[in-house]
């Protein structure tokens, strides 16, 4: 992934609700304040960032999107995670092994790690995560597929095994081991999904489906400990004291608002009421050019259309490659900003290939042409010539201004260049994420955000077997290739099974329709500092401080 000299900031929040304080631009600076009896007291460190609607849960071994990534990097600490340049950080693990075959990896824990509630952090932590994961009766995890490279996990998920049978063993309490069923080249990317995130064992259970809410439960391993949760509106952590590097955290507070209007988030930053905001339409870039408190980077992110191929006449390969090559992604692209540009592939643009210095997707180049003439003959030979006789279709989108402008957009170039006319329907955040989970719709706009840096992180999402295949693709040979790259020991093969598996995804089949990969831009408050970043680029806010 390229790297650009601007630097991501995280989402913002807007409007402070009584006995809610933060960082704003008049109290950026940590000080002193008179107490009662007239002494100096040290002004506690606190600042309010924000993400965009609640989107998810809080749990792991559960829907852990969006909510979840954020209040991870505050609050969780995995096995091992990887910085800005791609190297390994040893984080929950002081160490781990591999045996020759590549099936058997040991973690050993750090004895030191513990909870926030001062009890330490040990194997079953991280087993009871997985297990909870697995468990059918009573699992809602978005991720469980992803556990399958591990001997029995499928068959204790899917086949009604037992999770005693799954290859995740606690040797001692301190010791963790994985056995897989064929090797797994890239185990340790994998390792920043939610589900190899610890919880701990006996508090985060299935009896209480809302544990994560209330700060008696939600314990943490990180550098922060959650102290409230109103659902909805926001959530607060303060510094863990137990926390392993806890000499390393210098702030106090965090809050974390959900809000999804941009101008809202302008607005509350330049009144000095928010310290940064993100996700912030392009003209930002221009009025804030000369400006520090401007940050920008591109991000692991695709936009595409998703076609759900049981609805007639979505079934049709060829009504869902004439859709998809009659859009003009150019066009599109301007209409939205100069943040948006055209993507042509499912695995996003910025995505490192794992064999060579180029990126994945131009190593086999695009996967389609825009061509308007051959969509209109597709769609006609399809029985619908000019459109004619085509059944009106609702096209499903998240209730923001941007995806408003994209959906716009969409429905004026089906009807323009092929006679269809579609019908636009906006959702709220959680009514259209259950829309999308019960696969109640036509097609919709589904983004995906990388949760680690490899294509089968997005090119999985379509395995039959994935909780997250809302558009219901069956391909026996689809599954044949993901399964083929992740039993490949050698990174040049797998590299070839990844790209196999992209072809018949969208030149073959066209289960899905790129459409967008984007910047984020935002506005920081220069007083936060210290802030450090992974391998995507993302922010974490665990070591920033205050000038």
């Amino acid at each position: 992934m390229k790297k650009s000299v601007f630097v991501k900031c995280v989402l913002l929040a807007i409007i402070f609700v009584a006995g809610i304080t933060g960082c704003t631009k008049e109290s950026a600076e940590a000080g002193t304040a008179k107490s009662e009896s007239g002494a100096d007291a040290v002004k506690a460190k606190e600042i309010i960032i924000a993400d965009s609607s609640e989107d998810g849960s809080l749990d792991p071994a559960g829907l852990a999107i969006q909510t979840w990534v954020s209040y991870s990097k505050l609050c969780s600490s995995p096995l091992l995670s990887y910085d800005e340049k791609g190297s390994e950080v040893l984080e929950a693990a002081e160490s781990y092994s591999v045996s020759d075959d590549q099936l058997t990896w040991t973690f050993k824990l750090r004895e030191d790690g513990k909870w926030s509630d001062g009890s330490p952090v040990t194997a079953a932590d991280f087993i009871n995560t997985i297990y909870r994961a697995l468990d059918p009766a009573n699992s809602y995890s978005i991720y469980a597929n992803q556990l399958y490279i591990i001997t029995g996990a499928e068959e204790a998920n899917r086949n009604g095994g037992s999770l005693e049978n799954v290859g995740v063993k606690a040797l001692d309490d301190f010791t963790l081991e994985f056995s897989f069923n064929s090797p797994c080249t890239y185990f340790k990317k994998m390792l920043s999904l939610p589900i190899f995130y610890p919880t701990k064992e006996g508090v985060a259970t299935a009896d209480d489906p809302n544990w994560f809410r209330n700060p008696d439960t939600n314990l943490s391993n990180g550098a922060f400990k959650l102290s409230e949760y109103v659902q909805d509106q926001y959530y607060v952590v303060e510094k863990n004291p137990y926390y392993i590097n806890a000499d390393k955290v210098s702030l106090d507070k965090i809050t974390m608002r959900f809000i999804n209007d941009s101008q809202a988030q302008i607005a509350a930053y330049e009144s000095g009421e928010v310290d940064c905001v993100n996700g912030l339409p392009d003209y930002i870039k221009v009025k804030y050019e000369d400006s520090d408190e401007l940050t920008i980077w591109h991000m692991l992110t695709t936009t595409a259309i998703l076609p759900n191929v049981t609805v007639k006449p979505l079934d049709d390969v060829r009504v869902r490659k004439a859709i998809a090559i009659a859009l003009e992604r150019g066009a599109i692209s301007k209409t939205m900003g100069s943040d948006v540009e055209p993507s042509y592939s499912w695995v996003p643009k910025y995505m490192q290939s794992n064999s060579g210095s180029k990126y994945f997707s131009e190593e086999s180049g695009p996967l389609f042409s825009e061509d308007i003439k051959e969509a209109k003959a597709l769609l006609a030979e399809a029985g619908y010539p000019d459109g004619a006789g085509f059944p009106k279709l609702t096209y499903i989108y998240p209730s923001n201004d941007t995806d408003s402008v994209l959906a716009q957009a969409i429905q004026a170039q089906l009807k323009a260049n092929l006679g269809i006319n579609i019908d636009l329907q906006a959702q709220e955040y959680q009514v259209y994420n259950a829309t999308k989970r019960d696969g109640n719709f036509d097609f919709l706009r589904f983004g995906w955000t990388a949760d680690f840096n490899d294509p089968i992180n997005y090119l999985s999402l379509y395995d039959s077997s994935s909780p997250l295949n809302f558009g219901k693709v069956k391909d026996v040979t689809y599954d044949a290739a993901i399964k083929a790259s992740n039993t490949e020991a050698d990174p040049t093969a797998r590299n070839k099974s990844l790209h196999k598996a992209a072809e018949i995804l969208i030149t073959d089949n066209f289960y899905t329709v790129p459409l967008v990969t984007k910047q984020y831009i935002g506005l920081r408050n220069t007083a936060i500092t210290g802030i450090s970043y992974n391998d995507k680029g993302e922010p974490y806010y665990r070591f920033a401080d205050l000038n």
